[in-house]
């Protein structure tokens, strides 16, 4: 993707993105008859729900949740072509001058013979030489003009039927046709990909939902998640997947003058305002280092005699501690203060601690036998930190610390065992399940979720909130706070 944007460009593309909501209408079809000419499929409901979901859940992609609609089969109305078209009406009929309006569909597309337009197969399609059963492409874009809102854009994930030799080529050639609408397709043939990162859904919408989530760093160009962006990540990861699989699957893109940004993740993934909470999610953070072994005789070098109690060495070193670390205390003070141009009177070393705006530093040591221990690196920050863009990784880089743990304070309690379903549907294997405390996996993090904290072990922190973020890092961070999303 683009290393960035200039400032102007970003300006303009967010004059886009702040002109409305995105209203979203995602339709998903596996029971087909074969009896009618079209083969059932197998992830096409699940597409058009994970699509769904991405919308209602993920605040970034600027929609309201009442302004997302599923059709699918078993979930009331099923995909009939009149229900498709009336849901297309309708979701014409509630939008705005301001909106943008998303329709995705995944399922059967087909082409008939001497007929050079596209068309999307519903539920009820009776016969496949009839075009009165199915839903044309250009009747969607003939509903869409309908429509005042600013931005329109259709998603497409078909597997293509029809005569000739290539209908999966001849169904691209049928699409350059519909100028009216932004359209990114994905089409492909009966043969099986074989390859595909979850195999709950279609390869293209497998890569699709997390390029969506803002957890695909590269799907980004100077982290707005625009069209182009989308389609340019999808084209060269849906290559890698599908290496030699015998189906072939074509990416397509039409795109207007003013293509929509589908979402803005430039503010930072772990701020509250990111969820549209209000700030009111944590009422702190802290961060953990590694802990580094010591000997007590390091800080107390004037100790002679080693009869004392551990507790007692202990309490005597954490005293201790201050003027042991003086010298390098000195120097976080002033890497801080030249990084940040802050006065000489905002931050200051007390203790075996550092003070500065809306935070504190500090350093304990903790016996693991008598004479040894650890030297525990501590950081206690108020949320205003992690809504400082770019600011995390160089306070971090202040101080040369390597947290591998990061405690949230929340402000308003949660049941944990009530999160469960939403921990698992968002990737989390849930290893420990209690009243008041749930532990999960997500690789190698650790979740552990209390009725006022949520902490995240072995999560690469360091990278996580690097210039350029991590993009492991950035998934696993991503899935831990949807606990708190929607």
């Amino acid at each position: 993707m683009a290393a960035g944007l200039s400032q102007r460009q970003r300006d303009a593309l967010l004059r886009q993105f702040a002109l409305g909501r995105a209203r979203v209408l995602a339709i998903g079809i596996d029971d087909y008859d074969p009896d009618c000419g079209f083969a059932p499929r197998t992830t096409s409901r699940k597409d058009a729900l994970g699509f769904a979901d991405c919308f209602r859940d993920i605040p970034q992609l600027g929609a309201d949740a009442g302004a997302v609609r599923a059709l699918v089969p078993g979930r009331g109305t099923m995909p009939s072509r009149g229900e498709i078209v009336k849901a297309l009406r309708e979701l014409v009929k509630s939008s705005g001058a301001g909106d943008r309006l998303i329709v995705y569909f995944s399922g059967r597309a087909h082409r008939l013979a001497g007929d050079p337009a596209a068309y999307l197969v519903p539920q009820d399609a009776f016969a496949s030489d009839d075009p009165g059963c199915l839903v044309s492409l250009a009747l969607v874009e003939q509903l869409l003009a309908g429509s005042p809102a600013a931005h329109k854009l259709v998603i497409l994930d078909v597997c293509v039927t029809g005569p000739g030799p290539s209908p999966v080529t001849d169904f691209e050639d049928s699409l350059r046709d519909h100028a009216g609408v932004a359209l990114l397709a994905s089409s492909t043939t009966d043969a099986p990909i074989t390859n595909s990162p979850n195999p709950q859904h279609s390869l293209f919408t497998a890569l699709l939902l997390p390029a969506l989530r803002g957890e695909e760093p590269e799907a980004l160009t100077g982290r707005l998640l625009t069209v182009p962006s989308l389609h340019e990540f999808l084209s060269a990861a849906v290559r890698r997947w599908s290496g030699s699989a015998r189906s072939v699957q074509r990416l397509f893109l039409h795109e207007p003058a003013d293509t929509p940004v589908l979402a803005d993740f430039s503010g930072p993934l772990l701020s509250p305002g990111a969820f549209e909470l209000d700030g009111r999610l944590f009422d702190s953070v802290e961060l953990t280092g590694d802990p580094r072994p010591v000997s007590v005789k390091e800080i107390l070098k004037d100790l002679s005699r080693t009869h004392y109690s551990q507790s007692y060495l202990e309490q005597r070193a954490n005293a201790a501690l201050g003027e042991h670390l003086a010298e390098d205390l000195g120097r976080v003070v002033s890497r801080l203060r030249t990084r940040f141009k802050w006065a000489s009177s905002a931050v200051t070393a007390e203790g075996a601690g550092v003070t500065f705006p809306d935070g504190h530093y500090t350093v304990r040591y903790e016996a693991t036998e008598k004479t040894r221990g650890v030297l525990v690196e501590e950081l206690a920050l108020q949320p205003a930190w992690l809504d400082a863009q770019g600011q995390m990784g160089a306070l971090l880089e202040c101080l040369q610390l390597e947290p591998d743990r990061i405690r949230f304070a929340l402000r308003r309690g949660c049941e944990p065992a009530r999160c469960v379903p939403k921990l698992e549907a968002s990737g989390w294997q849930v290893t420990s399940e209690l009243a008041h405390k749930v532990e999960a996996e997500h690789g190698d993090c650790t979740l552990i979720l209390e009725k006022h904290a949520l902490t995240l072990v072995d999560l690469p922190l360091r990278r996580l909130f690097a210039e350029a973020p991590d993009r492991d890092a950035v998934r696993t961070a991503a899935a831990a706070l949807a606990v708190f999303s929607g």
